[in-house]
């Protein structure tokens, strides 16, 4: 949601978001604001807000009603010195972490793929029999090469990583 769009349109979208309709919404700070929504699990801010309060009001809508949540700030070298000041003035220490490195993205890929392997039925498995075995004969009968090749396929980090 931006500040461009309109009242009612708004106002549709936070009904939907409130009834589970969807499990993300994005606002821009104007159109975040005076907003309502009492479970917020997670606010990103893609650049730190000018001064501590700022940062404090966003972060903020992930703690109320005694409940917790996460705040991920991004930030660039020259805006360093610009959470350095917010940590400072709102007594705080960020935990700072570097950008994900190639390996993080493919361990996070498998873990979603992890997740979608619990979702594969057992009716369907036969169907792959002769496929699978095909694989593992292509592999010379390492099956466990045919598997970790085909997990790499299915995460979509089949090509070298650098």
């Amino acid at each position: 949601m931006h500040g461009d769009i309109a009242q009612n349109q708004r106002e549709v979208t936070l009904k939907r978001f409130k009834e589970k309709k969807f499990s993300v919404l994005v606002a821009t700070d104007v159109a975040s604001r005076g907003l309502d929504i009492p479970a917020v699990d997670l606010v990103v801010q893609i650049e730190p807000p000018k001064d501590a309060e700022t940062y404090i009001h966003r972060s903020g809508r992930t703690a109320r009603a005694g409940r917790s949540g996460t705040c991920i700030t991004f930030y660039t070298l020259r805006q360093k010195g610009l959470i350095s000041l917010i940590e400072h003035k709102a007594g705080i220490v960020f935990q700072k972490i570097g950008i994900p490195q190639p390996d993080d993205v493919i361990k996070a890929s498998f873990r979603d793929t992890m997740k979608q392997l619990e979702e594969v039925e057992d009716k369907v498995v036969p169907i792959f029999e002769d496929a699978a075995t095909k694989l593992i004969k292509a592999e010379q009968g390492d099956a466990k090469r045919a598997l970790c090749k085909t997990l790499a396929l299915l995460s979509g980090h089949h090509k070298e990583v650098l």
